[in-house]
Parts: C-alpha cells; structure tokens; sequence
C-alpha cells in the first residue's frame, strides 16, 4: 500500500509521524512524507526523504515579536499568528505548498493528516477520491466533557460553555482561513464555496485517530465511532539518533552522579524572553526547595553548563528514555511528546502552559493528581514553587509512577498502523 503522511510545524507535529513512517515501512508499505524546512533534516536522518513544504514553523512561533505576544497572555497575538500564516499560504508560498503536497499524494492510497493539513487534504479528496484520516497528537473533535484548549486557557465547569468554546474556535478559524482555504479549492479546481474544516470531518466522516494515550484522554463519550484513541506515541529507541539525542554527555551523567535526582525544566516550547532571568528564576525555586535542576533550553543567551554552585546544569536536548528516570519531576509547557514523554518515565509535572493543546495536557495532569498547571504569562517565582510543592508529594510522585506503567505498555504507533490498514481496506471494499 502507498501512504502519504502529510505533516507541518513543530517537533510535536513531526516526532509521532517519523515513528509512523518507520513502522509502516517495516510492514512493508511505501511511505512517502512531508516536512517544514526546519524538520527536513531530521526527515533524511531517519531515512527518509521529505517533500519540503517551504515553510518553517521558527518564522511565526519563536521569533522576539512572537514570544512577546505568546508570553503576554492576550490572545491577539496567537489570531495574528494564525493571521501571518494565512498571509503567508495564501501567496506565493501557497501555491509552493499545495504542489508540495500534491506531489507526496500523487500515488497514495490513503492520506494520513495531521491538523494543520487536514483541510487541504479534504479538498484532495474531494478531488480525487482518495481516503483521507486524520492522525492527530491532542484532542481536536468538540465534547461536553472538556472546553476547547485552543480558545481556553483554564477548565471551565459548564458543560454548555465548553460545547460553546468550540463553536467560537470554528467560527474564528473559519474567518481566519477562508482566503486560504477559497485559494485552495481554486488550485484544486473544485467548485463552490469552502466549508469550515471542522463541520467538514463531521459531515463527512473523516476518521480521527488520536495518538494519545487513553490515560491522558479517556475516549468522551459524546464522541462518535469515527474518533479514536489509540495510546501513547512512543518513539522508537534506534530513531533518537536522527534527533541528536541518541548519546549522554560525560558532564551530564557526571554531574547526575554527584546529588538526588533532579527537577527537569524544559524551557524549549515556552518563549522566553530573559534567557538568564529565568534561570536565574529556577534556581531561586530550587534553593527554596533544596533540589537540583536540570534545564535544557533552545536559543542564544543561555548560561549553558555547569553553575548556580552546580546546582544547574543548563543544555540543548538529551536522550529522554536514559534520563528522565533520573529526575524526581518535571517542569515543562505540556506539548503532547513532552507529556507523553514524562508521564512514561512516572514522573510528576508541573505543565506551563503557552498555546493550545498545552493547556489540555495541563489539565489533565491536574486531574490525574501527578502535578499542576497554570498559563505561562501567570509564571512568577512563588506560583512555580507552590506549583512544585504540591507535584512533589510521595502522593503525587507515586500516582505518576502508578499510570507511568501504564502508559509505558501502550504502542500507539503500532495501533495507528493498524488502524491506517484497517481503514485503507475498508475504503476499498
């Protein structure tokens, strides 16, 4: 069979369909896959070449003007994000994209998507017939059961209020993007008006798959049968190589040898403005605590290394399978990998959130009694160390070790396989 495996912007995006690709390969399908400019590298690395969308998920998320707005906590400047991306795909790079995406689709049999490209996607398969599903890292189908995390920050108790949350997404997303999407149908060829993507996967019956573990998102059961669950996005081990991560740093287990186990602060998905200030921050907390903390960063004016009388260790990535089992918790803004990463490991959290699916995940944490969450721009010394006193229980800390088991035995990438193959057949029938 011959899968395209459409996918765009960030580590998040790209990480769990790599795995995909790799265990649809080894069952002897051909694959072919897309990348943002950024990720196509790592695309090769892990043996496959990319159809390079020309895009970089960098240009909108982490420039200075991009994290002043996501670090300020008013939401315009995610609507002007979503703004700038429509001016950018709605012009010359647009059209780039669509031959990009055109190209990988050529031959397929089906079409995995992930979010960003879903819409497009459906109008392939207006086009051309061909079975589309969504593969996706969080939650995207409206429920009474949580509010939608791309247009709340905080849980909302009313059932009404958070069906409604989705409806307001809808509705901006559609204004949003209707200039693209009209460019999209007019590259396709496809007649008429565009429909609003999100009443189009209903309407339509696209199948989502969620290759997220059921431990973090128990199925709702306003849900229909279309919409699945199928568990953790576990990265193979032989593939961290290709991410850079595949090697421990002497100085790293060195200095994991000398003390207790660490605080791990992942300060690569929040948009730092004060590089030192916010080490300078953790290593406040941490004296408050008595804990020692391991920070990895990405960016210029890190103190990168050894300092704060060893009690920091500041670095760009690690391989996380050999080293999160030596931490005591994690601090970090609740990307799906990330938190799917930790909860594995049995670790606590505490999930700071910055932008959508960020705050499910928080959320959820929350809700498991593993750790604690609040938005980014509430980030102050005080708040992140109450935060930490209450993810440092022994309750806490041997509730994540309790689910962490649990989540270390799900395959949600072998379950996406199969569901891909089950659904493949099924449309040809």
């Amino acid at each position: 069979m011959r899968i395209a495996l459409l996918t765009a912007g960030t580590r998040g995006d790209h990480q769990p369909y790599l795995a995909l690709a790799d265990e649809l390969r080894s069952r002897g399908h051909h694959v072919e896959m897309t990348a943002t400019e950024n990720y196509a590298d790592v695309v090769r690395r892990s043996g496959f070449e990319p159809h390079v969308i020309p895009f970089n998920s960098a240009e909108l998320l982490e420039s200075p003007a991009a994290k002043r707005g996501l670090s300020s906590g008013n939401p315009l400047p995610f609507l002007q994000i979503m703004l700038d991306t429509v001016k950018i795909m709605a012009g010359e790079r647009g059209e780039r994209m669509h031959e990009v995406l055109s190209g990988a689709c050529e031959s397929a049999d089906v079409i995995v998507s992930c979010a960003s490209t879903l819409p497009w996607a459906m109008e392939r398969r207006e086009q051309t017939g061909q079975t589309v599903i969504g593969g996706l890292p969080y939650p995207l189908d409206r429920t009474a059961e949580f509010p939608s995390s791309f247009m709340v920050k905080q849980m909302i108790s009313s059932r009404r209020l958070r069906l409604a949350s989705y409806s307001a997404f809808e509705i901006a997303y559609g204004v949003a993007y209707r200039k693209m999407d009209r460019r999209v149908r007019e590259m396709m060829g496809n007649p008429g008006k565009p429909r609003n993507p999100f009443r189009r996967i209903r309407e339509d019956g696209i199948p989502l798959v969620h290759m997220v573990s059921p431990v973090l998102l128990p199925k709702p059961a306003d849900w229909p049968d279309r919409s699945t669950v199928v568990g953790a996005p576990i990265l193979p081990s032989h593939m961290r190589e290709a991410w850079g991560e595949s090697k421990v740093d002497p100085a790293l287990a060195e200095w994991l040898d000398e003390g207790e186990p660490p605080i791990y602060f992942c300060l690569t998905g929040m948009p730092i403005l004060d590089p030192v200030g916010s080490c300078d921050l953790i290593a406040a907390v941490c004296r408050r605590l008595g804990a020692r903390a391991l920070v990895a960063v990405k960016g210029e004016g890190f103190p990168r290394g050894i300092g704060y009388d060893r009690k920091l260790l500041v670095l760009d990535s690690f391989d996380y399978d050999r080293i999160l089992p030596r931490c005591r918790a994690v601090v970090h803004h609740g990307g799906s990998g990330n938190s799917h990463d930790v909860l594995r490991a049995g670790l606590p959290a505490v999930v700071i959130g910055v932008h959508s699916d960020q705050f499910f995940y928080g959320w959820r944490m929350s809700a498991l009694g593993i750790g604690a969450d609040f938005p980014y721009p509430k980030l102050t010394e005080d708040r992140l160390h109450d935060a930490l006193v209450a993810t440092l229980t022994p309750e806490a800390r041997s509730r994540a070790a309790e689910l962490g088991r649990v989540v270390a035995a799900e395959n949600g990438i072998a379950a996406t396989a199969d569901a891909v193959e089950k659904l493949a057949l099924s449309a040809s029938a």
